[in-house]
């Protein structure tokens, strides 16, 4: 099923060159270590394109990750990490008499979710949070689903992260992780002096067994996207 799906991407998950001229935020830091940095905290100017590019790379990782969490009509749900706030839209969709709720450190990121989610932000269905992944000010066993894609990499590797997800998810519920394989970030110039760490399926297999979540199930597939990208899909259920 999965790469029937990514056939229909009809782009590449590059990340393109800073053009030439100021570079916003840039400061000493190299051109890989800033592309890594404004993934990890978009903001200002290149902060905008890069929630742009997000939406782009996270189409199909997104599509896959919601399709894994079986989203049912009264579900709460979080997003941690929402980036530009597409896969909410998708989700509000899914959970029409459910709650979303979404947390992302970026204050542009924030930003651009709230101007794309703005109706379902005043009808009180969906709400927005700029915080950290490892303090949720979520009530414990408060959501049915947890979604988090491609941004993994930028948690603490002592699995506070996740611990905080296992917390806030109700018995049964799930959580959806969505990696890109450490081959590929390496490629794609994602990883900096924001990037805690990467994974291959080892790895990532590894550090669900050692966080809140060992004694879950716990489900890893490898799917490709795209001009030969692999990534990672992991489907967790809270006992």
């Amino acid at each position: 099923m999965y790469d029937e799906i990514a056939q229909e991407a009809p782009f590449p998950p590059v990340v393109p060159d800073l053009p030439p001229g100021p570079r916003d935020g840039m400061g000493a830091l190299g051109l890989h270590d800033f592309i890594s940095q404004q993934f990890s905290m978009p903001e200002g100017t290149f902060g905008r394109l890069t929630g742009a590019i997000m939406g782009m790379i996270n189409l199909l990782p997104n599509k896959w990750a919601i399709e894994l969490l079986d989203i049912a009509e009264r579900d709460d749900v979080l997003e941690i990490g929402f980036g530009p706030g597409l896969a909410l839209r998708k989700m509000l969709q899914l959970a029409r008499s459910g709650r979303i709720t979404g947390v992302d450190r970026s204050p542009t990121m924030f930003r651009q979710a709230q101007t794309r989610n703005r109706a379902a932000i005043q009808r009180g269905r969906l709400k927005l949070i700029q915080g950290t992944f490892e303090c949720l000010s979520l009530e414990s066993a408060s959501v049915d689903k947890v979604l988090a894609v491609n941004v993994i990499y930028f948690c603490s590797p002592d699995g506070t992260a996740l611990a905080e997800a296992h917390r806030v998810l109700r018995p049964g519920g799930a959580m959806s992780i969505y990696a890109t394989d450490c081959s590929s970030m390496r490629w794609l110039q994602f990883i900096g002096p924001e990037t805690q760490q990467t994974f291959d399926r080892k790895g990532l297999e590894d550090f669900l067994q050692r966080s809140a979540f060992g004694s879950d199930h716990i489900d890893i597939q490898t799917v490709r996207l795209p001009f030969g990208f692999r990534g990672l899909l992991a489907r967790l259920r809270k006992r």
